[in-house]
């Protein structure tokens, strides 16, 4: 890892934990506030379909300008300018039609009709909020290609504290409301603030001759974007197919506990996503364009050090399963009965950290190689698989549901890993990577079961009883965790210096 990368990936990675942060706050207010409530039901319900209208297009759009646009870390902003645009312009017809169709949505999720105001309601600010979100989507990887990382990381810290200052001060008088308003608040902000950093003038938009000049390369782009939204829209539909199967199947408050869980396993997940595997996708399609070998050694160096940090968050996670769901749910609406449900569901999911974390790299590491195709047919399979998982198991295991979900993780990567080892077998290790997961796997299960005995122990303790009790435990991680950097810094460190400074010089 370059020392300017290693600084980048440092410094976003710090800046996402706390953006991350304080979107767990919005969690922790909303658990506190409502608990497990059907109405949270209803706002997550309210999401989705517009959450994958928006992914389809705007998800990789920010990815794909900064691959297929990169001219020695120039680019042309009249260009970025209207495909920005074309995106949102996407964007906003998919949600308007959407919300032509609410009332079959509703049915389709069994919407009570005394909850049928509040869901429209929901809707109409998730949708407006789409639009915002969709230019941050667009946008952000483009201020990473232009090492803006702190600004990046002072905006969106600023747009996530005042939506939380919006739920606060509205919680009382709208309750579920708030938050969705607090989510419109946030990505407007963001949006402007992103708008300001990159100094983009939209008023192209409105000059015909600029759309003529740049039409065929624009067709180019949004075929790429069009490919991947087919992806993205399979990805998103495994999400649209656990929600209505829960509203319909499952008790009420069920899609609330799972997205509490959800919220908590993919904390230090999208932190890494969004600094170490931003950072190495960048750095990857640089080496790309210098030259194939430092290209090959690259990735190879990256992909194991990934799966290590990966390793090690995804044991640091289910150890501290229990202290971190009682510390910071277990109170205000947030009863027994809510741990219990969000723990179990918690627990299953964590296994899935890693397949998780390397399919996002290894999903990367396909669009540099081209493979758009190969990848749209695995996830594709991997949406068959799922959805034929939680409909056949539901009426007779509740958890079905976040077991379909790892289940899915580990077959993506897994299969992902396959198709780019037999690609570049000088870039993957096999045996590694099968080592990695059967340990992986083995680990996990085992502190999972102890797990069980561990939360009925400490569900009557006070918050200072269980963070004593668990002090021995960090105090050992925290020895381990030292004596690992150690090693790293004399091995990896001094592995990782050679390689680029022959690179620098090749």
């Amino acid at each position: 890892m370059q020392k300017s990368q290693f600084k980048n990936s440092g410094f976003l990675f710090l800046g996402q934990l706390m953006i991350k942060g304080s979107s767990f706050i919005k969690q922790l207010l909303m658990a506190f506030f409502l608990g497990i409530s059907a109405n949270i039901d209803i706002l997550l319900i309210a999401q989705i379909a517009p959450a994958i209208l928006a992914s389809m297009i705007a998800g990789g759009a920010g990815e794909i300008l900064v691959t297929s646009q990169k001219k020695d870390k120039n680019y042309d902003e009249t260009f970025v300018v209207l495909f920005v645009s074309a995106i949102l312009l996407i964007t906003i017809v998919l949600n308007g039609i959407y919300f032509l169709t609410l009332p079959l949505f509703a049915k389709l999720f069994m919407v009570d009709s005394d909850k049928m105001e509040l869901f429209i309601s929901l809707s109409i600010i998730v949708v407006i909020s789409k639009i915002p979100a969709a230019m941050v989507s667009s946008l952000q990887h483009l201020l990473f290609s232009k090492s803006k990382y702190k600004f990046y990381v002072i905006s969106s810290l600023t747009a996530e504290a005042l939506g939380i200052v919006t739920i606060v001060l509205l919680v009382d008088q709208y309750q579920i409301l708030s938050f969705a308003i607090g989510l419109l608040v946030s990505s407007t902000i963001n949006a402007l603030l992103f708008m300001y950093a990159l100094n983009l003038k939209f008023t192209s938009v409105f000059k015909i001759h600029l759309w003529n000049e740049k039409l065929e390369e624009l067709k180019v782009i949004m075929k790429k974007v069009i490919n991947l939204s087919g992806q993205t829209l399979l990805n998103q539909l495994s999400t649209f197919w656990e929600r209505t199967l829960s509203s319909r199947y499952l008790q009420p408050g069920f899609l609330g506990a799972l997205n509490y869980s959800k919220s908590l396993t993919e904390l230090p997940k999208m932190a890494m996503l969004s600094s170490i595997l931003t950072t190495t996708y960048i750095e990857q399609v640089n080496k790309k364009a210098e030259s194939e070998e430092s290209y090959v050694q690259y990735t190879h160096k990256m992909e194991k050090l990934l799966s290590q940090l990966a390793f090690g968050f995804q044991i640091l996670s289910i150890v501290f399963g229990p202290l971190l769901i009682l510390v910071f749910y277990k109170r205000g609406q947030f009863d027994n009965h809510a741990v219990d449900l969000t723990f179990s569901i918690y627990q299953i999911l964590t296994l899935g950290f890693v397949p998780n974390l390397m399919l996002n790299f290894l999903s990367r590491t396909m669009y540099i190689e081209g493979e758009y195709r190969k990848l749209f047919r695995i996830i594709a399979i991997n949406f068959i698989i799922e959805c034929a998982l939680m409909f056949g198991l539901i009426q007779v295991y509740s958890y079905a549901i976040p077991a379909a979900i790892v289940f899915g993780k580990f077959f993506v990567s897994i299969s992902l890993f396959t198709v780019l080892y037999k690609k570049r077998p000088e870039i993957f290790d096999a045996k590694y990577f099968t080592k990695l997961y059967t340990l992986l796997f083995a680990s996990t299960l085992a502190i999972l079961l102890l797990n069980q005995w561990v939360i009925t122990f400490l569900l009557d303790k006070t918050t200072l009883e269980i963070i004593l009790i668990y002090s021995p435990v960090v105090l050992i991680f925290a020895i381990i965790g030292i004596f690992l950097i150690k090693k790293f810094n004399l091995t990896e460190f001094k592995a990782f210096r050679r390689f680029f400074k022959k690179t620098k010089t090749t």
